[in-house]
């Protein structure tokens, strides 16, 4: 239970990502995804966020509520931890409450947010989806020197594999070439791939599951066989 919430706390609170969590605990992939998404809450049943509700915090919700909001804009890296927030409301607000309370309520806020924003994510995969991330990681180059590059990893929940290929960029032709290498290597190309509306394939994000895609990837996919 103890390597459960640490899980949790490291993807809730510490805003790592899945594989970062992963290769800190030494956990598999798909191990930390099934805790790291496993909640008492759904889609249909979401937790209670309304300012009434927290007596002592209730009054510093929507400070909270813009900060978590403007997080959206920027790269997980930058953006709150629950510690975070409680220090600053502390600080610049004079908030003389408890960090439990601040973490509960942004961990019950980012869930309805995320919710609202692109659909409940299950904890069931259908066979042969996956699941596409670009970040970025530092590498030696043949000289010794300290690089920074960029690793595009498509990863299957389901028998816990991923493929991945390095760039010195994030950028669309980078995102498109890797997918094909990647596509070429495995010998087609899944049925059902998630993507974190990465600027690079996502020009706008509509109500629930909806994305207006950018053209460049747009042509990708028409001229994709599946």
């Amino acid at each position: 239970m103890a390597q459960v919430n640490n899980i949790k706390d490291l993807y809730e609170n510490e805003d790592l990502s899945l594989r970062e969590i992963s290769r800190k605990t030494g956990h598999s992939f798909k191990t930390v995804q099934k805790y790291a998404y496993q909640l008492n809450w759904s889609e249909d049943n979401l937790p209670d966020t309304e300012p009434k509700s927290y007596p002592v915090l209730g009054d510093f919700i929507p400070v909270i509520d813009e900060w978590l909001e403007d997080d959206r804009k920027i790269p997980r890296k930058q953006r709150h931890t629950s510690w975070r927030i409680f220090c600053r409301l502390k600080d610049e607000y004079h908030f003389s409450g408890s960090y439990s309370s601040v973490k509960k309520y942004v961990r019950k806020k980012r869930f309805v947010m995320n919710s609202k924003s692109s659909g409940y994510l299950p904890l069931e995969h259908a066979l042969g989806s996956g699941q596409v991330d670009f970040g970025k990681h530092i590498y030696y180059d043949g000289t010794g020197q300290e690089q920074d590059g960029y690793a595009l990893t498509i990863s299957f929940p389901n028998s816990n594999k991923g493929y991945t290929q390095t760039f010195p960029s994030q950028n669309q032709e980078c995102l498109l070439e890797g997918m094909k290498r990647i596509f070429e290597h495995i010998g087609g190309v899944p049925p059902m791939l998630r993507f974190d509306n990465m600027s690079t394939a996502v020009v706008q994000v509509l109500k629930g599951t909806e994305r207006i895609l950018t053209d460049g990837f747009t042509r990708f996919m028409m001229s994709t066989p599946i």
